[in-house]
């Protein structure tokens, strides 16, 4: 399943979508600490076998939709998701750290449920935001065909929030989004 978003005309940043070069967002699968609710920001962590599956489950569901281009966090568990979609479309896989999970400094390796959005290290929100529209903004830049992009649920979240105007709570692992082109009325 595909969830779509639309994007807002009132988004701070430029892109040049239409419905015929959709960007297609992709949370990386899940890991260990995935399953147990630990917060992992930058530490590395490789897939687990759920998160294999759900990345393959993902590709299946990504082939034939003509994506050309396939843009990763370097991050591991994001670069392994891409890895497997890689090789079932037959595509080789673009590196951009403005994709990269956001810090979250003294929290990292806590639950999820102690974290909060000021500590020692934790990058602040605004300049998440602003990473994810600069990672955007470089990714659609020469955009001509369908694009995938791998990456994890904080950057994606700040991202939809930035272009769409609205963010999900959850995203979830091996979660696909389509990004859609305002429709004029």
């Amino acid at each position: 399943m595909i969830t779509q978003y639309t994007l807002s005309s009132e988004a701070n940043v430029t892109y040049t979508l239409t419905d015929k070069v959709p960007v297609y967002l992709l949370r990386h699968g899940e890991t260990d600490l995935n399953a147990r609710g630990v917060l992992q920001g930058s530490i590395e962590e490789p897939l687990n076998a759920v998160g294999r599956q759900q990345a393959q489950a993902a590709a299946q569901t990504l082939s034939g939709l003509g994506i050309a281009r396939i843009v990763s966090s370097p991050q591991s568990r994001a670069r392994q998701t891409a890895d497997i979609v890689a090789e079932v479309l037959h595509l080789s896989i673009e590196e951009n750290a403005l994709l990269r999970e956001r810090d979250w400094g003294i929290y990292e390796g806590k639950p999820r449920c102690e974290r909060s959005e000021e500590g020692a290290g934790v990058e602040p929100l605004s300049s998440l935001n602003a990473r994810a529209c600069q990672a955007f903004e470089s990714i659609t830049a020469d955009l001509t065909a369908p694009c995938l992009v791998v990456a994890h649920s904080g950057l994606i979240k700040a991202l939809l929030a930035q272009l769409c105007g609205q963010a999900p709570d959850v995203v979830r692992n091996g979660e696909i989004i389509q990004l859609m082109a305002q429709r004029n009325a």
